[in-house]
């Protein structure tokens, strides 16, 4: 008998959606982060490199040059269907007029199925929720939100510079527009037991959320996180 899966795949969510598979194009948009730049806090999250979640990008800034190369490389081969998808930072913590000319400028390829975001729940306003929602029209849009735990104490200890709440505003907002939010969580941080991951679940399932990304915590060099880990595991006796 076949075993039915107890989740849905994001490769065949996207084989049921588009009817093939469908490839990222992981984009810098050459954003910062209000966690770094001083307006909420400096220094970013304790995990986050200096390149956020985007020490894998190209080093080219520019946005349109950027799907050009990808177009160009063995990559494109692998499907006909694509994903623009802003990855590193706040990609929506900009002006609206500067977030469309960066957002227009990755919808250069007919082959662009979608448009996915990623940001923090405290740069999601009514204004750019219009904007994000007027893609739809052409493209499947949706929004990754960075929460990585319910426990606002822990979200203090990893600097993330917002609280749950923020996160529920944000995820009731995008519902409005009928824009999908997909969650990320964090396994592992530090002082976080069984009993944190728990609640964080219960916490997410009383959102309207389509997906979730569970990353494990690691430990990156050149950040506070590393910094801890030595200070906690690594001295000498």
């Amino acid at each position: 008998m076949e075993m039915q899966e107890r989740y849905n795949h994001l490769n065949q969510f996207f084989k049921n959606k588009f009817g093939e598979k469908t490839l990222k194009i992981c984009i810098d948009g050459g954003f910062t982060c209000p966690n770094r730049d001083g307006k909420v806090s400096t220094g970013g999250c304790i995990f986050c490199s200096s390149k956020g979640s985007g020490d894998h990008l190209s080093s080219v800034k520019n946005i349109s040059t950027q799907v050009q190369h990808y177009f160009k490389s063995y990559k494109s081969a692998r499907a006909s269907k694509f994903i623009a998808y802003f990855q590193n930072f706040t990609n929506t913590y900009d002006t609206v007029e500067n977030l469309k000319l960066k957002y227009d400028s990755a919808l250069i390829d007919d082959r662009i199925v979608a448009l996915a975001i990623a940001t923090r729940p405290d740069c999601i306003t009514e204004e750019i929720a219009q904007l994000l929602k007027s893609y739809s029209k052409k493209y499947y849009v949706w929004v990754e939100l960075g929460l990585q735990t319910s426990n606002d104490k822990t979200g203090k200890l990893i600097n993330r510079g917002y609280d749950s709440s923020q996160f529920t505003e944000a995820v009731n907002l995008l519902n409005h527009y009928q824009i999908d939010v997909v969650t990320h969580i964090m396994v592992g941080l530090p002082s976080e037991n069984f009993e944190d991951i728990a609640k964080t679940v219960d916490f997410l399932n009383l959102h309207e959320i389509a997906g979730l990304k569970i990353h494990s915590t690691y430990v990156v060099e050149n950040t506070v996180l590393a910094e801890m880990y030595r200070n906690r595991y690594l001295q000498t006796p």
